[in-house]
């Protein structure tokens, strides 16, 4: 019987090791990559932020639409700002919380806007639109 006991042990303990010291086959997340939108018909000043994501399922959907020409990219940015730049939508007081939006054909009105919108309010957006929705963003490109 001890000897079961020790045998479950030692394996239990191999097993732990491999998790916790993380094997070669050990999947990892993606890195997080940033990117520059802007809005159709607002000119470049006005109209272009960064947001940045590792999340698998949005990064698919930006890279099938950074694969069309500019013109046809018509999926817009949806998703919930924060404070601050987040270190990397410079030029703002504001930010898309990293990984938490997505790219989608249609929203609501009531989030719909341009950035200098959220710019004037941060807190208004924040607290009570919850999320920021231009329709007229599109994905520019990837910024490296």
């Amino acid at each position: 019987m001890r000897f079961e006991n020790l045998r479950q042990a030692s394996v239990l303990a191999l097993v732990a090791l491999f998790l916790f010291c993380g094997g070669n086959d050990a999947p990892t997340a993606p890195p997080e990559r940033s990117f520059l939108f802007a809005m159709h018909g607002i000119p470049d000043a006005e109209g272009q932020f960064v947001a940045v994501t590792s999340n698998p399922l949005i990064l698919a959907a930006v890279d099938a639409q950074l694969a069309l020409p500019a013109d046809r990219r018509m999926l817009h940015i949806n998703g919930p700002v924060a404070s601050g730049n987040g270190g990397h939508n410079l030029g703002w007081s504001w930010h898309f919380e990293p990984g938490r939006w997505e790219l989608v054909e249609i929203s609501i009105e009531l989030c719909d806007g341009r950035p200098q919108n959220v710019e004037n309010d941060v807190a208004k957006w924040i607290a009570d639109v919850g999320t920021f929705c231009p329709w007229a963003s599109y994905v520019v490109r990837e910024l490296r």
